[in-house]
């Protein structure tokens, strides 16, 4: 068999495989639409806080991601400065966006304590 058709007939295969849980799963879903519910302020200061969590989460694994690729640079920089100092400005900046992240969660908790408001963040 020829090159093309062996590649036409894996494509196909692959497809089938990764498209196989769409068909099955397919379902008839018939719901009359609904109007969407009205939220109010109570219902926002509640996701407010779920919101700043999931940020301050990803931002820790950006600043775990950052130490990651700096230590790799120092280990298979070779002695190169400039491969170090790039380390380094990575290694810097991560731990200066590290604090970023915790002191503006920390002052969002005390702007609530102050105010009297319970915190929600932590």
């Amino acid at each position: 068999m020829s090159k093309k058709i062996i590649g036409l007939l894996s494509l196909v295969a692959v497809l089938g495989i990764v498209l196989a849980p769409t068909f099955v799963l397919a379902q008839d879903i018939s719901i009359e639409p609904q109007a969407p519910p009205a939220y109010n302020a109570e219902d926002v200061m509640g996701i407010l806080p779920r919101i700043i969590n999931y940020v301050f989460g990803f931002l820790i694994a950006v600043v775990v991601l950052m130490i990651i690729i700096a230590g790799y640079v120092f280990v298979t920089a070779g002695g190169s400065p400039e491969k170090v100092a790039g380390a380094r400005n990575w290694l810097m900046y991560a731990l200066i966006g590290l604090a970023i992240a915790v002191l503006a969660r920390g002052l969002v908790a005390l702007v609530q304590l102050i105010v009297g408001q319970p915190s929600t963040i932590f």
